[in-house]
């Protein structure tokens, strides 16, 4: 079947149910590891971070569906140079189509997740001033533990913000998509990689440090899906996870597409 090149929007609600933490890695005045605000001073989630942790889902999933060896034909790193000679002279696949590659860029943008307008406003006092926006963010005071031991470091507490938990952030993600359509579904409808982005969004469960400390804890609730000009509701697009199996019968390239 004839590859498309689709226009795709995504727009979905990120959840947490625990505090989270997306650092900016500097510290001020008394706290030593503070989170990323907008120039409004909102929290949001930028949209590398939710890129980078939706395609670290999307490349578990493929490896899970995929027919061929992954041990001798391994997935190329975004961020190392040398690794990514790995896919000189390969198809292109479901991983690069979506999320791009050193040889082909994506096409799809990430926006940052962000509160939505009447959220912002539950944080603003009665003339619109900003003495409520610091109810954002709790302070946690920890101490550094000394990995052999397991035992504290003398002297080494620090104290780091975190968003509070039952945050709601708006995200979206669009652009435009090139792979070959689901004939078990609809030729007009979503294609492999379409698929394998939902699939990721959907297994997305936490964001942000100190992940193992139980922070960050999150789920993704994805509203709308837009193929060209037909908008799916959730109840149409979902049914679509009944077709994954499909995932191991994506064509592994198109004739003409390889990285160069």
């Amino acid at each position: 079947m004839a590859m498309k090149f689709d226009r795709i929007s995504i727009t979905y609600n990120l959840i947490f149910e625990t505090p989270f933490h997306c650092g900016t890695g500097l510290r001020s005045a008394l706290i030593d590891r503070t989170v990323v605000r907008d120039h409004e001073q909102y929290l949001y989630v930028p949209g590398s971070t939710i890129k980078g942790v939706v395609r670290e889902h999307c490349e578990r999933l493929e490896r899970m569906y995929s027919e061929r060896d992954n041990t001798d034909d391994p997935i190329g790193s975004p961020h190392d140079a040398r690794a990514a000679l790995t896919a000189l002279g390969k198809p292109v696949t479901m991983i690069s189509r979506i999320f791009g590659s050193h040889y082909n860029p994506g096409s799809l943008f990430f926006e940052d997740a962000r509160l939505s307008e009447d959220d912002k406003e539950l944080f603003l006092g009665s003339n619109g001033d900003d003495r409520y926006k610091s109810l954002q963010t709790d302070l946690y005071t920890q101490v550094r533990l000394h990995r052999p031991t397991r035992t504290s470091v003398a002297g080494a507490l620090y104290t780091s913000e975190f968003g509070v938990r039952d945050t709601t952030l708006e995200g979206k993600i669009s652009g435009w998509l090139r792979c070959t359509p689901i004939e078990e579904i609809n030729p007009q409808g979503p294609t492999y990689s379409l698929l394998l982005l939902l699939a990721g969004l959907h297994m997305l469960d936490r964001i942000g440090g100190n992940k193992s400390t139980g922070k960050g804890k999150c789920r993704c609730d994805v509203k709308t899906v837009r193929i060209g000009e037909q908008s799916y509701s959730k109840e149409q697009w979902q049914p679509w996870f009944e077709h994954l199996d499909a995932l191991a019968k994506s064509p592994a390239q198109n004739e003409e597409e390889w990285e160069e």
